[in-house]
Parts: C-alpha cells; sequence; structure tokens
C-alpha cells in the first residue's frame, strides 16, 4: 500500500493547504487595510461636517447678535441682552467645537446627557425633527399626483366606503375553526 507522501499527492495537499493558508492571510490583510482606510476617511468626513456645523453656529450666532442689536437700539431691551447673551454663548460653544477633536466632542455630549438627561433628550427630539423636516423638503416632487393615477398608469382609487368584511374566525384544512 503506498502512503500518501510516497507519490507525491501528499506534497501537492500541503502544497494546496500553504496556498490556501497565504491566500486567506493576504485576504486578511487586504481587508485590514481597507478597513483602516475607510475609517480615516469617515474620520475626515467627521471631522469637516464638525467644521461645517460649527461655521454655521457662528452665522446663526452673528444673526442673534444682529437681532439683539436692533433690539436693543428699540423698545425690547431686555429682550435684547437676552439675545446677545444667546448669541454670545452660541458663538462660544461654535468656537468650543471647532478646536476640539471629535471624541473630545462625544465626551461632553456624554457628560451632558448624563447631567442633563430631559435637556439631552430634547434636544436630539429637536434634532430629530428638524432632519426629518429637512429629508422630506429636499425630497423629490413629482409633477402628477398619485391620486390621480398618472404616476403609475392606473385608474383613479375610489373613494367608495369598502363593503368587504374580514374574517372572525380562521379555518385550517379540515375545516375546523381557529380563534
Amino acid at each position: 500500500m503506498i502512503s500518501p507522501g510516497e507519490n507525491g499527492s501528499g506534497s501537492t495537499t500541503s502544497d494546496l493547504k500553504q496556498k490556501i493558508s497565504e491566500d486567506i492571510q493576504s485576504a486578511s490583510d487586504y481587508a485590514g487595510q481597507a478597513a483602516t482606510k475607510i475609517s480615516d476617511d469617515a474620520k475626515v468626513a467627521a471631522t469637516e461636517q464638525k467644521n461645517v456645523l460649527a461655521n454655521k453656529l457662528g452665522g446663526v450666532a452673528d444673526a442673534l447678535e444682529k437681532v439683539a442689536s436692533e433690539l436693543e437700539s428699540g423698545d425690547q431691551r431686555d429682550i435684547g441682552k437676552l439675545t446677545r447673551n444667546l448669541g454670545t454663548n452660541l458663538r462660544g460653544a461654535s468656537r468650543s467645537i471647532e478646536d476640539r477633536s471629535l471624541s473630545e466632542i462625544a465626551g461632553m455630549a456624554e457628560d451632558f446627557g448624563r447631567k442633563q438627561p430631559l435637556a439631552f433628550l430634547s434636544i436630539a427630539a429637536i434634532a430629530g425633527l428638524a432632519a426629518s423636516r429637512f429629508l422630506t423638503s429636499s425630497a423629490p416632487k413629482s409633477g402628477a399626483s398619485i391620486r390621480d393615477g398618472a404616476v403609475s398608469g392606473q385608474l383613479p382609487v375610489s373613494r367608495a366606503p369598502s363593503t368587504s368584511v374580514a374574517p372572525t374566525s380562521l379555518t385550517n384544512m379540515e375545516g375546523r375553526a381557529y380563534d
């Protein structure tokens, strides 16, 4: 009887195992490099968005300070002072965001969430509402109305009340009722 190593097929098997092992290692290395690149790209994009947010907050602070000047020069000095304080605080937050790393900002948000959970949830809800309003307003509008059936070529939907009745129980194949 011939053993696998004697006729050369054993070396072919070990060569195949070695090749598979090298291919797996190569694929693993490539996946690791790709994951690192994706992570780095995501950090760069997040940093850019952080800076955009800081700039927008600065713009809102400018607008609040202009409104405050108008209010202070008019009859509503108290409201003007409050508006100016809000603008000043917003400008400080803008600079704070700009000067910090993403991990520091995340830590600040965590701390704020622990110390002021109701305020944190309120801000999150407002941000979610604003995001949903933004997304729905920026969605493409179709020129035709679905109600008219023009979009899909269907006939218009009838507004007559439905006359179908939902079953009160289900039956199996033998006719027995399930409730």
